[in-house]
């Protein structure tokens, strides 16, 4: 599979299905906190960049193996520069009941073409990790021509006509955006977009960037400054699903290319195809790292 993988067990989404339409770090952003490493494809048009048809065909065969909850427009880059992604959306809705969800940095939600393009799906979970300018261009390193104010805008606009689930990302980020002016920004802009519910969030996995994930007490700070204004919903974790790949060396690098993975979780995924962590060493770009005390495996494509 070139552009579908998973099921994956999706913190937010339960058993996923994922899609990706968008070539590896081709992105509006290079956040500090990314855990695919920094953008290398920095742009801001949006584009065809794989064969449409040949998506809806990956998502048509993998239904025909696998359960999921949801349908997950995520991936490798930003989901909606993808100009086919409202095409895609309504095709698969023609062939599943299965919802369909699109993860994306929520920044090109202040186009009219791509609000109308998520209308149709069941799910959309933009971030918000900063409501004022220096905030926003430390943390999520933004193309030159996005600006925050249109953004919050965009998402606001979104949040007015569309009628699917709509929740709110924030990625807390130790002495970025966990101070009390940052959060209280965040809170009024959150409080304009009307989300069904927001995810706070810290990195769990090896970043971009040297950064820290927020501790007790701006995780603390952040719940109860943005509570006021929101629903809170904590996030679900679980196992990744095998059920699509035909050997453990697929598997690691399907997985790895997108989700960075703690050793025991990676142990726990061979294991499922009695095979060890030796099998890494046939399989070129992958590294072992070490954040916050624990083990973790990710993919870097061979330069």
């Amino acid at each position: 599979m070139d552009y579908v993988y998973g099921p994956v067990s999706s913190r937010r989404l339960g058993r996923s299905l994922g899609v990706n339409v968008i070539p590896f770090k081709t992105c509006n952003y290079s956040c500090v906190y990314c855990q695919l490493g920094k953008t290398t494809s920095k742009i801001n048009e949006r584009r065809s960049f794989f064969p449409k048809e040949d998506i809806l065909r990956e998502v048509e065969l993998s239904l025909k193996n696998v359960e999921a909850d949801h349908i997950t427009f995520a991936g490798e880059g930003e989901p909606t520069l993808c100009r086919d992604i409202g095409w895609l959306i309504r095709k698969i809705k023609e062939i599943t009941d299965i919802p369909v969800a699109v993860i994306t940095n929520g920044s090109l939600l202040y186009r009219e073409d791509v609000r109308e393009d998520l209308m149709e799906a069941d799910v959309v979970i933009p971030s918000l990790d900063a409501a004022d300018t220096r905030t926003f261009r430390r943390i999520n390193r933004p193309h030159r021509d996005l600006k925050i104010e249109e953004i919050i805008d965009g998402q606001v606009e979104f949040s007015r006509s569309y009628r699917g689930k709509l929740y709110v990302e924030v990625m807390l980020v130790k002495n970025f955006n966990d101070g009390e002016e940052s959060l209280l920004s965040i809170r009024d802009a959150l409080n304009r977009i009307k989300p069904d519910g927001v995810y706070i969030l810290t990195p769990i996995r090896p970043p971009a960037s040297r950064i820290e994930p927020a501790d007790e007490m701006g995780l603390l700070r952040a719940n109860a400054i943005i509570g006021d204004v929101t629903k809170i919903i904590q996030p679900e974790v679980g196992e990744f699903f095998v059920e699509c790949f035909s050997s453990a060396e697929e598997a690691v690098m399907m997985v790895l290319r997108r989700h960075p993975m703690r050793e025991e979780q990676l142990v726990e995924l061979l294991r499922k195809f009695d095979a060890d962590l030796s099998i890494l060493e046939s399989i070129e770009g992958i590294e072992k790292v070490e954040f916050m005390g624990k083990t973790f495996y990710l993919y870097r494509p061979p330069s």
